[in-house]
């Protein structure tokens, strides 16, 4: 078919202003979005396609794995075998769980080794090599406030039983089944902040990616009760805290809920600190409750904040569903309420489908509603045949990441969007161009000078 005449015309025009505008941001940021919008619509009248997602090539995307520490190969050859599994997939991102129930899985000057590990190699070590010897990235993935579970309290707990966090019935363990680390106990947030700098120190990672970064769920008991959390509450606002008898709507129970936010938010801001001045190439990230309300009613977790303040460079929603429907409306909900500030990953909650191909309807579904890209979890769910099926649909080209040097992602994303105008593929045209303009609202973001934003109340 002969191109038209105005389709090549737009098409020159569109990869002018792609590369000026690019070029030009942040300052251009407004016009860029209304630039491209317009556009297309020029250069051709052809109706726009009919969309399908699933097989889409997005340029860029996060394709990341959740690598649960039993699923981790405990020798050499093991290892390679499974980051190749993943590299023909075209996974891009490995979140290998490697402190984890109060332990190592890697040799630790700081943090007993996990005893599922014993007598292993550095199998972190390993991982990392292989990763990126085949151009994928390793971000550590670290269990930051929860410490044991019910069989094992774990060696941090057990080292250190005065940082154990509590309950309003004075119990350790929360109903739910977890031994926690107190956020208020100073002490307790200097040792787990020294084990995250051994981390970045040490090894090469490519990122920390933060989770349990929040109080117990409190549907069943509240929770922050120890001695320390008391004590340091009482000092700061010279009243006890609230017990689980007090009204919602008491005054001390909004500074109580606001106290311990206060204390998660710090920490996450120091590790943000902290990382970036040793390594300022390590990205951080972090696994949060999906629903930002619920995340700080229940979980003393205000992510948004977060956000807000820059000290996350990428946020991972686990919102597992087995709803395909509800999970597009809980990323659509989140891509509006983040506005830009941040690029979103989607966490598919692979234990949760109800069939072996939801997947990967869950990963279209995922790009339909505009996320940046998803992590799986977990590879003790992931077969052979799940990987295979990856990679003839969705994942069937290699992605860029979104988070690495974002403006050149923009840029090749217009570049192949300019490409399908071209070919008067107008309705993959229109998908690329929303989602470098996306890009482009996170660049300028990131790169505005903002100074500290200060939290909302607690809802």
């Amino acid at each position: 078919m002969t191109e038209p005449r105005t389709c090549r015309a737009s098409y020159s025009l569109f990869r002018r202003v792609a590369s000026l505008l690019i070029g030009a941001l942040p300052k251009a940021l407004v016009s860029a979005s209304v630039s491209l919008v317009f556009l297309l619509p020029l250069a051709t009248q052809t109706v726009l396609g009919d969309p399908n997602y699933g097989s889409v090539d997005p340029v860029a995307e996060v394709r990341a794995v959740w690598l649960n520490a039993s699923s981790i190969p405990k020798t050499s050859r093991e290892i390679r075998a499974l980051v190749a599994a993943y590299r023909r997939a075209n996974i891009n991102v490995i979140f290998p769980e490697v402190v984890c129930r109060g332990y190592a899985v890697y040799p630790s000057r700081l943090l007993a080794r996990d005893p599922r590990f014993a007598g292993a190699s550095d199998i972190l070590a390993d991982l990392i090599k292989e990763a990126h010897k085949r151009g994928l990235e390793v971000h550590a993935w670290v269990w930051v406030f929860r410490a044991g579970y019910a069989k094992d309290l774990g060696a941090i707990l057990n080292a250190h039983p005065d940082w154990t966090e509590q309950g309003a019935d004075g119990r350790d363990l929360s109903p739910n089944g977890g031994f926690w680390i107190s956020p208020a106990n100073s002490q307790a947030c200097e040792y787990l902040a020294s084990v995250f700098r051994e981390l970045v120190t040490s090894y090469d990672i490519d990122g920390v990616h933060l989770d349990y970064v929040r109080y117990e769920d409190e549907s069943k008991i509240p929770f922050g009760y120890s001695e320390c959390s008391k004590k340091l509450f009482e000092k700061q606002y010279g009243i006890e805290p609230p017990d689980s008898t007090s009204s919602p709507d008491d005054i001390h129970v909004y500074e109580w809920r606001k106290f311990r936010e206060r204390m998660v938010n710090a920490f996450v801001h120091r590790i943000a600190l902290q990382t970036r001045s040793l390594k300022p190439r390590v990205k951080i990230s972090a696994a949060v409750v999906p629903d930002p309300i619920l995340a700080r009613r229940k979980y003393m977790q205000n992510w948004l904040h977060w956000i807000d303040n820059k000290w996350l460079d990428f946020v991972v929603p686990m919102a597992y569903d087995s709803d395909d429907e509800h999970f597009g409306r809980v990323i659509a909900n989140l891509k509006s309420t983040v506005n830009g500030k941040s690029i979103i990953v989607a966490g598919i909650g692979s234990n949760t489908l109800k069939a072996d191909n939801q997947f990967i309807r869950q990963v279209a579904v995922s790009r339909k509603t505009g996320a940046h890209g998803q992590a799986l979890f977990a590879a003790a769910y992931l077969c052979d045949v799940h990987l295979e099926a990856l990679q003839a649909i969705p994942y069937k080209a290699p992605a860029m990441l979104p988070f690495r040097n974002p403006r050149r992602v923009a840029e090749e994303i217009l570049h192949k969007a300019a490409e399908q105008v071209s070919k008067v593929d107008l309705w993959y045209a229109d998908y690329l161009t929303q989602r470098a303009r996306d890009l482009i609202s996170y660049i300028g973001y990131i790169e505005s000078s903002t100074g500290y934003v200060r939290p909302t109340p607690p809802p």
